[in-house]
């Protein structure tokens, strides 16, 4: 039943940057065309540079605001498998092809014996399809005989084209008992990642 919900899951969010990709694809064909047809048409050259600026004021606006999906399957040391959801935005121009963004993420890891649930948020810096590496904090969760472990954590990622790398720091906070399961199963609280990601 758990793999049918991550499969479906899966599924939705390739869907979902399959739409956008194709929107965005779309949008530029009609401003293309939109161009044409206003290049065809007789208007004042005052009213067609200030139609001219307020287009691209509003493009620029939003390649900075629109969000970009973030999807990744991963496996590595303790945790087997986890996978992590969420969102890139607010896009900064930085040199000539790169941007320095915000990101939000959640994330599910499962261990030989446990279940994470992670949210996180920080910086983003890269070039968009090509690289990409991000830098975060958050806040985890682990539920274990009937409470549950809250954590902090820092984390690292590296992204070239698909292939990624993460690693994270892990600290448990409280209930007590389960912060001294915790330091016992994972000494060193360090967690190595790799997987693809788009």
């Amino acid at each position: 039943m758990e793999k049918r919900k991550f499969y479906l899951i899966f599924f939705i969010l390739i869907g979902l940057c399959a739409v956008n990709l194709f929107a965005q694809e779309q949008s530029d064909e009609a401003s293309v065309v939109e161009e044409e047809i206003v290049e065809e048409t007789p208007e004042e050259p005052v009213a067609k540079a200030e139609k001219s600026d307020f287009k691209k004021a509003f493009n620029r606006a939003m390649e900075i605001i629109w969000p970009w999906p973030i999807l990744s399957l991963e496996s590595g040391y303790p945790e087997v498998f986890s996978f992590d959801i969420g969102l890139e935005t607010l896009f900064i121009p930085v040199a000539d092809e790169g941007c320095v963004g915000t990101y939000f993420c959640f994330g599910y890891a499962r261990s030989l014996k446990d279940n994470f649930f992670r949210f996180s948020a920080g910086l983003a810096f890269g070039m968009m399809g090509l690289f990409d590496v991000h830098g975060g904090v958050g806040i985890g969760l682990m539920p274990k005989n009937h409470e549950t472990l809250q954590t902090w954590f820092i984390e690292v990622s590296y992204r070239l084209i698909i292939l990624e790398i993460k690693i994270i720091d892990e600290k448990p906070l409280k209930p007590s008992s389960l912060v001294d399961y915790y330091n016992s199963t994972y000494k060193d609280g360090y967690k190595f990642k790799i997987g693809l990601s788009i």
